[in-house]
């Protein structure tokens, strides 16, 4: 079985939370978005919780999230930031797969899902990781068991096996932080290493 098929199978069966339905499974996000080899997998928080359709990789409805990367990347249409990022060999997940009920029971739902990412990482072997916001940099802070900055509203770098960023979360960037839209977008298309 490839990447893709594995990764969809392990989020669809998983039942360790109580959550509103599994976007990445719903909208075959591994199976149609997927590099055939990951260079940077960049990792968010989680679909957006409740009972709503936004997601990354829903092109049907409006998402925040694509906004911001659009943003970012300096990319017009909904459509063109996927396939950028795709022709790019960067896959962006989240640190929750599952849509949670509500934002309460996100940290929660990380703790549980680590087992996803750490198998994500292991079948994808990108070259740079990058955490964006402080979810994602909980999260894989403990699956490579490393430290975090005290605060994700910069650019961080800690190099292990491989390089790993923590940046803010884009929508934090969307509304607060434009002027590092630059930089993260560097750290995408892979023009910086610092």
């Amino acid at each position: 079985m490839e990447p893709a098929e594995r990764l969809e199978d392990l989020v669809a069966k998983c039942d360790k939370c109580i959550f509103v339905d599994k976007p990445f499974v719903k909208y075959q996000v591994y199976t149609r978005w997927l590099p055939d080899q990951v260079k940077v997998l960049a990792i968010g928080e989680s679909p957006p919780p409740g009972f709503k359709n936004s997601l990354f990789y829903n092109l049907e409805g409006f998402d925040r999230f694509r906004l911001s990367m659009k943003l970012i990347l300096g990319v017009k249409d909904d459509l063109g930031v996927l396939e950028l990022l795709k022709s790019k060999n960067i896959f962006i997940t989240a640190a929750v797969k599952c849509r949670p009920v509500d934002r309460f029971r996100i940290n929660d739902m990380r703790k549980k899902c680590e087992y996803v990412l750490k198998t994500e990482i292991e079948l994808l072997k990108p070259e740079k990781i990058i955490a964006m916001g402080r979810t994602a940099a909980l999260t894989i802070s403990r699956v490579l068991g490393v430290e975090i900055p005290e605060s994700v509203n910069g650019i961080f770098v800690n190099e292990k096996d491989l390089r790993l960023y923590f940046v803010p979360h884009p929508n934090y960037v969307f509304r607060f932080k434009r002027d590092l839209a630059f930089r993260i977008k560097s750290l995408f298309l892979n023009k910086v290493t610092t």
